[in-house]
């Protein structure tokens, strides 16, 4: 049981403790004071903090990161949906902050745990990293509960909400950089994770979702990201990875939120009807499905996400804006199969992604 700093004697809960002021935080701290403002394992639906205190640059504060926990009195699955690891991407956090805003106790068999923002701070301020210190949230992970405030952060989010976890929905998309064809993805099983059953939790969850596009992606290395740590800890695990560019649009946030609902229901958490939609079924397979650049200038796209390409084709130029008598470079579409993300456009350096391409499959 996760045990939050006061305890709550009740048996039905409506409650919102996110203006409960936080105790400052010492100068001198440990793990210990790194606390909940709500307890998940009490039934009713709560609002409130994950609150980490560290020193900051005018001196000791607290990172406050906001969640929701909605236990129902009726047994069932515990499902983490988290958004916002990386600060520029901005349809999870929205959509979660919705569907906190719109679900009862009423409603919920088991427990749903909402994080719409895990990096907060970087969805504050415009960036994909957090500003404390600029570490990548996402490499943080499993994390370590006495090293930098990355670190910590990975570790309480992962020890409090993705252990107690039968599924965890991850909502992505492609930052300022890139732009997704509105996904939900899987991973292909590694040497460890959940095993043939829990797997396939995952690949039903990703079909249940309906986004627009289903894909299976390369298994990620242990230990490297949150997907990774998640499937090591035998974990089923769904990633979204809704559009990009450094915004959202009403499109993503309407697959975001009928995705939601209809995962809930899929795992009996939601006792209503499923929205049926199409999905088609892509495979990355491996690196030579990722296409970078082999120069620095100007990104001028020749196809959109979601189209269908084919080899031999231009896929995008690199032009030189500086002279006009250069020559763009093309860069020409190495395989078949359908363009799933693609580079914003406009400034672009060598070694960044320009695309990611997939092929289509039977499911």
């Amino acid at each position: 049981m996760i045990q939050a700093r006061t305890t709550i004697q009740a048996t039905y809960l409506d409650l919102d403790l996110s203006e409960t002021p936080s105790p400052p935080a010492p100068a001198l701290f440990g793990t210990q004071d790194t606390h909940l403002t709500i307890d998940p394992a009490l039934p009713g639906k709560q609002h409130g903090y994950l609150v980490l205190p560290y020193s900051g640059p005018t001196g000791p504060t607290h990172l406050r990161v906001p969640l929701c926990s909605i236990r129902g009195h009726r047994p069932g699955p515990t499902l983490l949906l988290i958004g916002g690891v990386h600060g520029d991407e901005y349809v999870g956090p929205v959509a979660l902050q919705r569907l906190a805003q719109s679900l009862t106790m009423q409603q919920v068999h088991g427990c749903l745990l909402i994080v719409p923002a895990a990096n907060s701070t970087g969805l504050m301020a415009g960036m994909r990293c957090m500003p404390e210190e600029g570490q990548d949230l996402d490499l943080c992970f499993p994390g370590n509960p006495t090293a930098s405030l990355g670190q910590r952060l990975a570790h309480e989010l992962f020890e409090r909400l993705v252990r107690p976890a039968d599924l965890v929905v991850d909502f992505r998309c492609g930052g300022r950089s890139l732009e997704f064809a509105p996904s939900a993805a899987v991973r292909f099983p590694g040497q460890s994770g959940p095993g043939q059953a829990g797997q396939a939790i995952s690949e039903a969850a990703m079909v249940a979702f309906g986004a627009p596009n289903s894909v299976r992606f390369p298994a990620s290395a242990a230990a490297s990201c949150l997907q990774a740590v998640v499937v090591d800890a035998g974990k089923s695990y769904v990633q979204t990875e809704l559009g990009g560019g450094g915004g959202c649009s009403a499109d993503n946030l309407d697959v975001a939120r009928i995705g939601c609902l209809n995962v809930l229901q899929q795992m009996g958490i939601l006792h209503e009807e499923m929205h049926l939609r199409a999905s088609r079924m892509l495979e990355v397979r491996d690196a030579s499905f990722y296409v970078h650049a082999t120069r620095a200038g100007i990104l001028a796209p020749h196809a959109r996400p979601g189209q269908d390409i084919w080899q031999g084709n231009v896929l995008a130029s690199v032009l030189q804006v500086d002279s006009t008598g250069v020559e763009p470079q093309d860069i020409v579409i190495p395989r078949n199969g359908v363009l799933l993300a693609m580079h914003r456009g406009g400034r672009i350096s060598a070694g960044d992604l320009v695309a990611i391409l997939a092929d289509e499959v039977q499911r």
